[in-house]
């Protein structure tokens, strides 16, 4: 049984310009080109961690539900996944890609992890981009690893914004992309090393130093989604970048500056090189390993 929980104060805002509906199609969009981008990392990062079939899995943050589609793929008709997500919206969103790919094993629940209650246990805890949004995280981080048999494995993924988006040989306007981005970021106080921190919050939870792994995104081709992506990046943090004075709507050229990086790339021949991740992976203790180490 899953203790349904209210959901903590909503995201900024979004500009005049946009409507409530308007918003979460463009954060659906992020997200599912996130996705698209981010998924083949995740599925070899997920493998190395161990899953297999028959787990029962517990997807931290779930959002439209890519992540636990991809651990459902892994775990088969014998096993079950669980996301929780605090937004009703995209738990319905999930819940319908689910259907829609036939996938019968995995149950969306709209809750907050920080105050989880679930039945049984689970051999595997994931989240992908997630923990930086919890509150005191090696708290969290270790009430939820009581959710998981002794050996479950704990994984997740972090984004190392501190590595900046690199386009070899530069392009003109992934450099202005990128450097909205991080004005924006740091004037917001923006948690920017979070990866690097994985380490740090797995110790702090009580968990086993973890293992690293350390992967980007890289396209080459004008037809890369990842320009698109950018785009959408930009777009979903317009908010802040008005508010900061950094740049204005009109000057941004949002309508076409996907097109204008390609156009760019192709001349220039770059590859662009996006954000990287960090994935780190442990196991839970022993009980009685757990309780000497805090004695």
């Amino acid at each position: 049984m899953v203790k349904r929980v209210p959901c903590s104060s909503e995201p900024t805002p979004a500009p005049a310009s946009l409507l409530p509906a308007d918003r979460l199609r463009q954060e659906s969009l992020r997200l599912l080109l996130q996705a698209a981008l981010y998924d083949p990392l995740t599925s070899r990062f997920l493998l190395d961690t161990g899953l297999r079939e028959g787990m029962r899995v517990l997807d931290i943050g779930s959002g439209l539900g890519s992540v636990s589609l991809l651990v459902s793929e892994i775990v088969g008709l014998q096993g079950e996944v669980i996301g929780i997500e605090c937004s009703p919206a995209m738990v319905e969103f999930a819940a319908r890609r689910a259907r829609a790919a036939g996938r019968t094993n995995i149950q969306f629940v709209q809750t907050r992890a920080e105050s989880l209650e679930l039945d049984g246990l689970f051999d595997a805890l994931v989240g992908r981009f997630v923990l930086r949004e919890l509150d005191n995280r090696p708290r969290t981080l270790e009430n939820l690893t009581r959710l998981l048999r002794p050996g479950g494995i704990v994984a997740f993924q972090e984004k190392l914004l501190t590595v900046p988006i690199t386009a070899v040989p530069s392009l003109p306007t992934v450099e202005k992309v990128r450097a909205w981005m991080d004005q924006a970021r740091s004037l917001a106080r923006v948690e920017l090393a979070m990866g690097a921190k994985l380490s740090q919050i797995f110790a702090a939870a009580g968990l086993p130093v973890p293992e690293l792994r350390f992967e980007a995104p890289i396209g080459d081709r004008t037809d890369w989604i990842g320009y698109d992506y950018l785009v959408e990046m930009v777009r979903g943090m317009l908010p802040a970048i008005q508010l900061y004075g950094i740049a204005n709507e009109q000057e941004m050229r949002l309508n076409t500056m996907a097109d204008e990086m390609r156009s760019e790339a192709a001349a220039a021949g770059s590859i662009v090189i996006l954000t990287p991740c960090i994935g780190a992976w442990s196991t839970r203790p022993a009980e009685n390993r757990t309780r000497r180490r805090r004695s």
